[in-house]
């Protein structure tokens, strides 16, 4: 699991060099709050791998409420483009 992730974390450092070097803030903006969501994923799975923190105890796993609807909203948040951001009208006629 920790390979993929690295994987796609680095695509997306490339990512974000790119549309920082032309200038695209909108896509740049999203791609950070991706890259974001993918540095939290490394963190939690580098600390769940540590298999000697949780036979210590010194790593809790405590289960929390959500609501499912907030969860995939959040998720889908920085997925969320305008149909114009994708095809410009003008170019289909």
């Amino acid at each position: 699991m920790r390979t993929p992730l690295n994987t796609a974390h680095l695509g997306l450092k490339l990512l974000l060099d790119y549309f920082n070097r032309i200038g695209d803030s909108r896509n740049l903006e999203t791609t950070k709050d991706i890259r974001e969501s993918c540095d939290k994923a490394i963190a939690i799975l580098n600390e769940v791998l540590v298999y000697d923190k949780l036979a210590t105890g010194l790593l809790v796993i405590e289960p929390e409420y959500m609501s499912p609807y907030t969860f995939i909203a959040e998720v889908l948040r920085p997925f969320h483009l305008q149909v114009i951001d994708i095809f410009e009208i003008s170019q289909c006629y």
